[in-house]
């Protein structure tokens, strides 16, 4: 934590700006592991996406009934 103070007091600046930059830099790191996933969408424990597999099933599904519907 000291380093970062020590970091933080070397901007110019006022107050307000070093404030600012320190709580970007925050929480641009916390958001590093929501961008940086490997996993795909709807396959994360806290997913609120379908997966794609579910995805492409419906839109089989609309395929056929909309075939179905033409003849």
């Amino acid at each position: 934590m000291g380093m970062i103070l020590q970091l933080l007091q070397k901007l110019p600046g006022s107050q307000n700006f070093k404030v600012f930059v320190g709580t970007s830099a925050l929480i641009g790191l916390c958001a590093v592991p929501v961008f940086a996933k490997d996993t795909k969408a709807g396959h994360d424990l806290f997913s609120q996406e379908k997966p794609q597999a579910m995805l492409d099933s419906e839109s089989e599904l609309r395929k056929g009934y909309a075939n179905r519907e033409e003849q």
